[in-house]
């Protein structure tokens, strides 16, 4: 924000500057000073060839020559006759022809060379002094511009020069004039005239300076079109054309020193009158006559001449407008001007509180320099001038300011610096205290290290044997940890590091020790002058490094191998040409996890770590052993081993009871193994065959043995191929569809509703039935899932034939896995509640087996029971095949008993199939229970059901489970009805 204040404070100080500079002197003193050197700086100028000037100087040899007196008027018309008489194209007389000034005779042979020559221009005065006078006479009068334009101009311009009264000429000689113009001008303060006044008002009427006249005169301008714009342009036809600036003013560019050194020709008055001139040198000459006498007083200061005569200055600003190199302000200046006042401190500070200081000021000033040359150049090669005081003042104004803020910031910053840096090494002072670290500074000048007492003891050193010198460092390491500290310390100090860091390990006292050693080194003028650093006891962490790399690769509680390093050394056997033996003997212990519930896990570790110790005592000498799970291991085979035989020697070491508990425990383990003979090429293939190979050893009871077979691997992928494409059909939501077989009421054949059997249209391999995925669905425990998707598809099929007026119930079958997981199944219930929406609930019949219902009676019945609170009907399948009690049957809130189809199948064959359909219709209707048979597929199986009392049948006499659209029709049309 400072640096804001700043650039806006020096933009300020120049817009001020440049607001006032025309209204007080001593702000444009500045400007003043800037055109003088810009015309110094570029030199003398040649006047111009086309219409060349000639000075007739009345100088010191005149005045000798004239007895130390100023020409008469006689003289004057002499010398007027000569330059007639050379062929000068026009005269200027820069003398005042005041009346009075000369005789009566002098006037009248002045005023007839004057109409003779009819190229003769005087001057008059318009000075702002004075009482007004008489009105201009008619000759002055008729010198005035007939045409102006901007009246408010005009009026700014008057605020600079006023005329108060006119001086005229000698009336006879104005009359016989071919021009006059005012030879008035207001000097600056220094006394200089670095701008003329082409232009003044005087009682309403504006006259041209004698300069303009004469350029005028000399282009052979009619006059009679001049035309002034006031405070832009002045005007001629099309023979003369003049800019002028904001006061209606005319930049003078001088062209040199005056006198004899002057860029203008120039002829003495007596040497002219004396007819000592060639007139070759007068011809289509524009001759100013006038006074350079240094007596004369009429003298005014330039860039490059103190006393430069006025006679000088009128040729000068005559040349000027002939040749169109008259001083300009541009249009577009004062934009320029004020963009640059506002822009430059911006920049400046902006340098100055980005960038290094010495940056900063050298681009400051590469800017300032091409500024001054961008300036220059615009002056010399087209005349133009700009106001260089305000930008550079308000740009000098911002970088001291800057600057001054800058070093106080940075003394400020200095100060915090230096208390922080106290602070820093006071904390690194007690750091070092704190984190018990050894301290050293070595001078490379003198060669003497200082080791602090922290530093002594972790080395092992007295402050005698260290004799205060690098070498210290070295004493208790073996020659190549020499050599490798010393490489690495002069790496630091040759600049190829940017912090000395190295670790040192060595014996002290018969233990191992690592002491990490660093520093940094203070240069000056590119060479280490002088190191400090610390020494750090890592013995601790680096010990833990190590336990770390162990434990990544070793089993913690056992001390084997772990999986990672069992596969990784599996591999590498694989990796070259590997004997058909390769591979591994796999063992897992019988009933672990009981144990750990029985005698707690303490136990199960110590039971781990003697089997672990045991058989790295027995087999660790040829056999990489490892822990492959909580209660598994592994022994790596190479070539030349027998399975068989290590198995058997692997199950001897269990005959040992594992002195753990009371009584001692005996342990049993199933033991398999998979060989690369087998047909598995890599580390992980042979892993999961063995892994295989002791689920099925598992499978077959306690502690079996299993070779791995390669067919059982097919079974297995197969079943893992269904356990992957059963989560797909899942996700995708599309395969698995229900088809519905009706169930009807016998006595009249009238619908009464369908089971739903659910149905896999799988995208590549077409129908998979239920008997091919449903076992591996439940031992997966998928079977969950599948059957949370078929009782919510019930009941939104439901609701779909809610429309239809169909009425009647859907039975959808359990799993016992289901049963089993009796949370879930009840939150599917609930779930199945909610989308059933306005559907009543004992729509929906669940069906569970008799064998599921008894396996765990009593918490099956309270499942079923909750199921029934829900409103869900029950019924029980396959009644018949089971052994059930009739102890828990009535305790079950079944609605119906289903009948096997194997007993329907067998009606035909005799009684027995028969008396038992019978019972179970007593049994039903004793209980108040439907019975429905399943399986009919003809009608005399129907006939000899409803004779026997069974009330619903199912089968493919009615019809076969069908998709949606064909049992929707169905419930349009039922074509077995009676």
């Amino acid at each position: 924000m400072g640096y804001v204040l700043i650039a806006l404070a020096a933009a300020l100080l120049g817009l001020a500057m440049h607001a006032w500079r025309a209204d007080v002197p001593v702000l444009e003193r500045p400007d003043q000073w800037a055109l003088d050197w810009q015309t110094q700086w570029r030199g003398p100028l040649a006047p111009g060839t086309e219409l060349p000037l000639l000075l007739v100087r009345v100088d010191d040899a005149a005045f000798e020559a004239l007895g130390g007196r100023v020409p008469d008027r006689g003289e004057m018309a002499r010398a007027v006759r000569a330059l007639q008489s050379g062929g000068a194209r026009a005269v200027a007389l820069d003398i005042l022809l005041l009346p009075g000034g000369g005789t009566p005779e002098g006037s009248a042979a002045l005023a007839a060379a004057m109409k003779a020559c009819a190229c003769a221009v005087i001057p008059f005065s318009l000075p702002d002094d004075g009482h007004p006078a008489a009105a201009a006479p008619a000759a002055v009068l008729a010198q005035a511009l007939l045409r102006h334009d901007d009246e408010a101009a005009l009026a700014r311009s008057e605020s600079h020069y006023r005329p108060h009264r006119l001086v005229a000429p000698e009336p006879v000689l104005a009359e016989a004039a071919a021009a006059l113009g005012h030879i008035s001008v207001r000097p600056e303060a220094d006394g200089s005239m670095r701008r003329d006044l082409p232009l003044l008002r005087l009682d309403g009427e504006v006259y041209p300076s004698m300069p303009l006249r004469l350029a005028a005169f000399a282009l052979q301008a009619d006059w009679r079109q001049a035309h002034a714009r006031f405070g832009a342009e002045f005007s001629v036809g099309s023979a003369l054309r003049v800019q002028l600036d904001e006061l209606s003013r005319l930049g003078v560019n001088y062209y040199g020193p005056g006198g004899p050194l002057s860029s203008f020709d120039s002829v003495g008055f007596a040497e002219l009158l004396a007819g000592g001139v060639d007139p070759a040198r007068l011809r289509g000459r524009i001759a100013v006559i006038g006074v350079s006498a240094l007596a004369a007083g009429d003298q005014v200061p330039t860039p490059f001449d103190a006393r430069l005569p006025g006679m000088e200055r009128i040729a000068t600003v005559t040349d000027n407008l002939l040749t169109g190199r008259s001083l300009v302000r541009p249009a577009w200046g004062g934009a320029t001007e004020l963009a640059a006042v506002l822009l430059l401190p911006l920049i400046a500070v902006a340098l100055l509180a980005r960038r290094p200081l010495g940056i900063a000021l050298g681009a400051i000033g590469l800017g300032v320099v091409a500024l001054l040359v961008g300036v220059q150049w615009a002056f010399e090669t087209h005349y133009l001038v700009f106001s260089l005081a305000p930008p550079l003042l308000a740009l000098a104004a911002a970088t001291l300011g800057a600057s001054a803020l800058r070093a106080g910031i940075e003394q400020a910053q200095r100060r915090e610096a230096a208390r922080r840096l106290a602070d820093s090494e006071q904390r690194y002072a007690l750091a070092a205290q704190g984190a018990n670290d050894g301290l050293w500074d070595w001078d490379l000048l003198t060669g003497e290290v200082y080791y602090s007492p922290r530093w002594l003891a972790l080395m092992g050193l007295s402050a005698t044997e260290t004799g205060h010198a690098i070498q210290a460092w070295t004493q208790p390491l073996e020659p190549a940890a020499r050599d490798a500290f010393d490489v690495e310390l002069q790496a630091h100090l040759d600049g190829k590091s940017l912090q000395f860091h190295h670790v040192l390990h060595f014996n002290q006292g018969g233990q191992e020790r690592w002491l990490l050693a660093r520093g940094l080194a203070v240069r000056e003028g590119g060479r280490p002058v002088r190191m400090a650093g610390s020494l750090t006891d890592i013995s601790e962490s680096q010990r833990l490094q190590r336990q770390i790399s162990f434990d990544a690769l070793h089993d913690r509680l056992t001390g084997v191998a772990n999986r990672v390093l069992f596969r990784e050394q599996l591999t590498q056997l694989l990796s070259g040409v590997p004997a058909p033996e390769t591979g591994l003997l796999l063992l897992g212990l019988d009933g672990f996890r009981a144990l750990n519930e029985t005698h707690g896990p303490v136990v199960g570790d110590t039971v781990l770590a003697e089997l672990g110790a045991r058989l790295r005592s027995a087999f660790g000498a040829r056999h990489l052993v490892a822990r492959m799970g909580p209660d598994q291991f592994a022994l790596l085979l190479a070539g030349g081993d027998n399975a068989a035989e290590l198995a058997r020697r692997v199950r001897a070491l269990l005959q040992s009871p594992f002195n753990v508990a009371t009584p001692m425990l005996q342990l049993t383990a199933g033991i398999a193994w998979a060989q690369r003979r087998h047909g598995p090429m890599t580390a992980d293939e042979l892993m999961a065959a063995a892994e295989g190979a002791l689920a099925r050893a598992k499978a077959d009871g306690t502690g079996q043995t299993h070779e791995f077979d390669p067919a059982e691997q097919l079974v297995e992928q197969s079943r893992r191929w269904l356990r992957d494409a059963i989560d797909a059909a899942l996700a995708s939501g599309t395969q698995f569809e229900l088809h519905y077989q009706p169930f009807v009421r016998l006595s009249d054949r009238a619908l009464l509703g369908f089971e739903a059997l659910i149905r896999w249209r799988h995208p590549e391999r077409g129908v998979i039935m239920p008997g091919d995925f449903i076992p591996v669905a439940e031992a997966s425990g998928q079977i969950s899932a599948i059957g949370r998707w078929a009782l919510l598809e019930a009941a939104a099929q439901l609701r779909r034939w809610q429309p239809l007026g169909f009425t009647g119930e859907v039975a959808v079958n359990l799993s016992g896995v289901q049963l089993e997981r009796d949370l879930e199944l009840l939150a599917d219930a609930r779930a199945t509640l909610a989308a059933l929406g306005d559907v009543p609930t004992h729509r929906i019949k669940l069906e569970v087996t008799e064998s599921m219902a008894m396996a765990n009676p009593q918490r099956s019945a309270e499942v079923l029971r909750e199921l029934a609170r829900m409103g869900f009907k029950l019924s029980i399948d396959d009644f018949g095949t089971g052994y059930s009690s009739l102890a828990y049957l009535h305790r079950f809130p079944f609605d119906t008993l289903k009948v096997d189809r194997s007993f329907v199948v067998r009606l035909a064959a005799g009684r027995e199939a028969q008396e038992i359909v019978r019972t179970i219709v007593g049994l039903g209707a004793a209980l108040g229970k439907q019975t429905l048979a399943e399986g009919i597929e003809d009608e005399k199986q129907a006939a000899l059901l409803e004779q026997l009392g069974v009330q619903v049948g199912q089968g493919w006499l009615f019809a076969k489970a069908l998709p949606e659209a064909e049992a929707t029709n169905v419930i349009h049309s039922q074509p077995w009805r009676r």
